[in-house]
């Protein structure tokens, strides 16, 4: 699988190569020079912020270690453009918390980009943000979870072969492409997901080309869906009154309620750094630290339930487990 991925990495470098020019003159196109930093150009958003990209015209371009900037021109930046700062010479980047959106290859084969710093507010990023760069290459050489992702909170991409995916909790962003194609290095069809509540916002064409994906589990947390992102032909199940109730009935998926009725519940169960993984012959009874049991209810909102007990003893299943 190695072998495999320098002979992707080196054809993706011909193909970068090969198109910087063309990028170059596409990324001049109605843009203003800041006279603040003439290093960057940008363009001004509906709402009278901007979004920034590496200026071409200027001799001493941006390289190095680099803190992108929070403001220009008395304007707020909010935005890294597509392309943005493909090919330059970066090394490092800190980008402010004033910025939600980084465009699809905006750092794209920047090939010295070792070190990323951003804050935990960025709402959409586009396809292989960081593609090509020595920090893409860490990131998915130490991954074992399946998961490639930045700053535990955006998966940046499925690395797995897991036909029936979970997402981890605490990922807030899918990135666009996330899962097209059933993720980088994929030997499996994914035919089902889950989502858990903590998922506010799924990118672009995440999961674009899942031809055997059919079943979609979506929480109570998200707020919006990008352009392509699930096929109609998939079937959400979610709960009712939420945004994933909303984006199925506009998208022409068909929606199944996790809980049936408005007077009914399910009980469900997750787990703190305190649970107790491991038993032994000896105990006498399983510890109640760290398990948590919840009632959740028709519209997703749901209570801890503090009066559970267990049903059996530790020194019960060691006596059923050797009969």
């Amino acid at each position: 699988m190695k072998k495999l991925k320098i002979i992707i990495t080196a054809v993706v470098t011909v193909i970068f190569t090969a198109l910087t020019p063309w990028l170059q003159m596409f990324a001049n196109e109605n843009f203003i020079i800041s006279s603040d930093d003439p290093r960057y150009k940008y363009l001004i958003n509906d709402d009278g912020t901007i979004s920034i990209a590496a200026s071409q015209y200027e001799e001493n371009g941006v390289s190095g270690d680099v803190v992108l900037p929070d403001t220009l021109d008395d304007m707020t930046v909010t935005g890294i453009l597509k392309y943005g700062f493909f090919g330059t010479e970066i090394t490092s980047v800190t980008i402010p918390d004033t910025i939600t959106s980084i465009g699809s290859l905006a750092f794209g084969n920047c090939l010295t980009l070792s070190d990323v710093t951003l804050h935990d507010n960025i709402t959409y990023m586009g396809d292989l943000a960081f593609s090509n760069t020595v920090f893409e290459t860490n990131m998915l050489e130490n991954t074992d979870t399946g998961f490639a992702v930045i700053d535990d909170y955006i998966l940046y991409l499925y690395t797995g072969n897991d036909t029936e995916v979970e997402v981890p909790d605490g990922i807030r962003l899918i990135a666009n492409s996330a899962f097209a194609n059933n993720g980088v290095f994929s030997q499996a069809q994914i035919s089902s997901v889950t989502i858990n509540d903590d998922v506010e916002y799924i990118g672009d064409y995440a999961f674009d080309n899942c031809e055997s994906l059919t079943e979609i589990t979506i929480g109570t947390g998200l707020k919006s869906v990008g352009t392509d992102a699930i096929d109609s032909n998939v079937t959400i199940r979610g709960y009712c009154g939420t945004y994933a109730e909303e984006f199925a009935a506009v998208n022409g998926n068909t929606f199944i309620p996790i809980v049936k009725k408005e007077d009914e519940f399910i009980y469900e169960c997750d787990y703190d750094e305190n649970f107790k993984q491991y038993y032994f012959s000896t105990d006498t009874e399983f510890s109640r630290e760290g398990i948590h049991v919840y009632k959740r209810f028709y519209d997703g909102s749901r209570e801890e339930i503090t009066d559970w007990e267990f049903s059996s003893t530790p020194s019960e299943l060691y006596a059923a487990s050797a009969s």
